[in-house]
């Protein structure tokens, strides 16, 4: 059935769906695109956390020597003279709180960080941490969880236990008393160094196809990719159609008896329409030369 069309109509339809094709093909690269840039933002986000939280647990804890009305909870304290406390911040309270100021800033990525085995209620893991929770404890090569969901892209690492992290997440009986006084020794006790301790969940709002497009696409880019269909376009149909078009109405011709009329055409060259045009030329001189020996018998 496709063949009764015209050469024209097959190579615009061609076109088309070639013109479609490299319009997926840009689509799947800019979706690629877009979760590695969300990837990518993630991960900074949660290695700086990672860092912070290895700053913290070197030092033992943080002290200040003032609690905030948002930010009042503490580890231990101590009195540094008549009338004044320093209270101390361990990593899992100090990167909670630095958590709380990311998510009350202007900032993209909000992080938070959870564990199966938490002390404090808030901090307990979502459906999403749970299951990256499972998968790192499972699974040794797992070094990421990603999920995109309601228009937010979801990412998860997991944290790693330390030989400073074994000072309060060790053996009970190890542990520094201010711990065991607001944690109790039950819970969050017993890891070795290397275990999966918990995991670092960071948020980031979805990008729009328009908003990554807009990054590498410029009128520059816009321009050269239309010239350059542009140009395929006019050469298909200026070199190959018409000279069709033309051959087939010379062959028409000489079969009308129109041979006075050589086809003006090329042998030293591979272009295919040049030999075909060529070779109706060799038949037209053909006949020539038969309707000279008919009229001479």
């Amino acid at each position: 059935m496709f063949r009764k069309y015209s050469i024209q109509l097959k190579y615009s339809l061609m076109f088309l769906v070639a013109l479609v094709m490299v319009a997926a093909g840009f689509f799947f690269g800019v979706e690629n695109l877009k979760l590695k840039q969300l990837r990518n933002e993630a991960r900074a986000v949660a290695e700086q956390v990672v860092s912070f939280r290895a700053w913290v647990a070197q030092s033992g804890v943080v002290w200040v020597d003032k609690l905030t009305p948002d930010f009042h909870d503490f580890l231990g304290q101590r009195s540094i003279k008549e009338g004044e406390m320093m209270f101390s911040k361990n990593p899992a309270l100090a990167t909670r709180e630095l958590s709380t100021i990311v998510a009350n800033s202007a900032t993209r990525a909000t992080f938070r960080v959870t564990s199966d085995e938490y002390r404090n209620p808030a901090n307990a893991p979502d459906a999403f941490e749970t299951e990256a929770i499972k998968l790192f404890k499972a699974d040794d090569e797992a070094k990421t969880f990603e999920q995109m969901a309601e228009g937010k892209y979801r990412y998860a690492q997991p944290i790693y236990v330390t030989k400073a992290c074994l000072k309060c997440h060790g053996k009970p009986e190890e542990a520094p008393p201010e711990v065991i006084a607001k944690y109790g020794d039950q819970r969050a006790f017993g890891y070795q160094e290397g275990d999966v301790r918990g995991i670092i969940s960071v948020n980031l709002p979805d990008i729009s196809l328009g908003e990554v497009t807009s990054s590498f696409l410029n009128p520059y880019t816009i321009a050269l990719v239309a010239l350059a269909f542009g140009l395929t376009f006019f050469y298909t149909h200026r070199a190959i159609i018409n000279r069709l078009k033309v051959l087939t109405d010379r062959a028409v011709r000489i079969a009308k008896g129109e041979l006075d009329e050589p086809i003006v055409t090329q042998t030293d060259t591979n272009d295919e329409i040049e030999h075909v045009a060529h070779a109706v030329d060799m038949l037209r001189r053909s006949l020539v030369v038969a309707m000279k020996h008919l009229k001479k018998g």
